[in-house]
């Protein structure tokens, strides 16, 4: 195989230039040469996973060419998975997560991400942090959250509500704190309420878990009636939180 040099000045064209020279110097050979190699390693794994769950999961794999984000969605349509797994290299990426794959399943996928630091280690979600905003505890919180139940009566789970006031003008805490909406829809949950006072949501809720336990973290879309929280505010949390997130799609 001939050398190919591709002068790049960070525009569109000339990525698109660098993309086009990668895929003409890809070889059917080498393309084969990759899927084996994958195929190797994905059984190595397979193997280890089967062994440190006693044989007790069944483990499938296969190795797929194309964009994370658009496989991972075939492959949802096609299993409809409870939800979808994937790690980051902690502490942060700032640079690679801004066009990461992990941030493309945040934005596109209608499933529960959940994302995982490398350093976390799973143990019992025995402390969920529910991360919501005024209005909709105001509002009422919604009673279709089966997810929050499974948790409770597998792990026995207890769930912090954690609001966090980015506007200029304070809102009122008590009357929200009082409003029956979100305590009726929820009773049979295990519920504490901490209200934030910050310029920036992501920034009190690394600051909560800076001074309190938790085992997971849960965002919810604004599109389904949860937490004003864009898809730049859920990746800088999935990149800085020191546990798991999970980003929750109804």
């Amino acid at each position: 195989m001939k050398s190919i040099a591709v002068p790049i000045n960070f525009s569109p064209c000339a990525f698109n230039a660098a993309r086009y020279a990668a895929e003409l110097m890809m070889t059917e050979s080498l393309y084969q040469e990759m899927v084996e190699a994958a195929n190797i390693a994905l059984q190595r794994i397979k193997a280890e996973l089967t062994a440190r769950t006693h044989n007790k999961v069944k483990i499938d794999y296969s190795v797929e060419a194309g964009s994370v984000a658009a496989k991972v969605s075939d492959l949802c349509r096609q299993m409809k998975p409870y939800a979808i797994i994937v790690g980051t290299t902690s502490p942060t990426l700032e640079k690679f997560l801004a066009g990461s794959s992990v941030a493309s399943l945040l934005r596109n996928l209608d499933y529960p991400v959940l994302v995982v630091p490398e350093s976390a280690a799973f143990h019992r979600l025995g402390r969920i942090l529910l991360a919501c905003d005024l209005d909709d505890i105001g509002s009422g919180m919604p009673n279709s959250l089966p997810l929050l139940k499974d948790l409770r009566d597998h792990f026995g789970s207890r769930f912090d509500i954690v609001t966090v006031d980015t506007h200029k003008v304070l809102s009122d805490k008590a009357t929200v704190i009082e409003s029956g909406g979100w305590k009726t829809q929820l009773k049979d949950l295990y519920l504490d309420f901490h209200y934030i006072r910050k310029s920036k949501v992501e920034d009190g809720i690394l600051e909560y878990l800076s001074h309190n336990e938790a085992d997971l973290v849960m965002v919810f879309p604004k599109k389904h009636g949860l937490l004003d929280f864009h898809t730049s505010q859920s990746r800088k949390l999935a990149e800085h939180s020191p546990i798991p997130v999970l980003s929750f799609h109804e």
